[in-house]
C-alpha cells in the first residue's frame, strides 16, 4: 500500500466512526454527523487518487465502499437526516 491508500484508510475509519458516535451521542449529532460525512468524502478524494495512481492492493476500494454503505445506511434509516446534514452545511457557509 502507498501513501494514498493509507491516508483514504485512516480517513474512512475517522468519518465511520464519527457516523457510529453521532448515534450514540445525540447532543453533538450534527458535528459528529458532519464530521464523518467529511472524513469519508477526504478518504474516498484519497482513494480515488490511489486508484488513477494504480497503486497496489484492494484496500484503496474501502473508502468508496464504506462512503456508500453509510450513506445508504443513513438514508434509509432516517430519510430526512440527510437533508437536515445537507442544509446544516449550507446555512454554515460564511459567505
Amino acid at each position: 500500500m502507498n501513501r494514498l491508500s493509507n491516508w483514504s484508510i485512516v480517513f474512512a475509519v475517522i468519518g465511520a466512526v464519527s457516523f457510529g458516535c453521532s448515534f450514540v451521542f445525540p447532543k453533538a449529532f450534527e458535528l459528529l454527523i458532519v464530521l464523518g460525512f467529511s472524513a469519508l468524502l477526504i478518504g474516498m478524494l484519497f482513494s480515488f487518487g490511489a486508484m488513477f495512481k494504480s497503486e497496489k492492493g484492494k484496500s484503496k476500494f474501502l473508502p468508496v465502499a464504506a462512503f456508500l454503505l453509510l450513506g445508504f445506511i443513513l438514508v434509509w434509516n432516517e430519510p430526512f437526516q440527510i437533508v437536515r446534514l445537507l442544509t446544516w452545511m449550507k446555512n454554515s457557509k460564511t459567505c
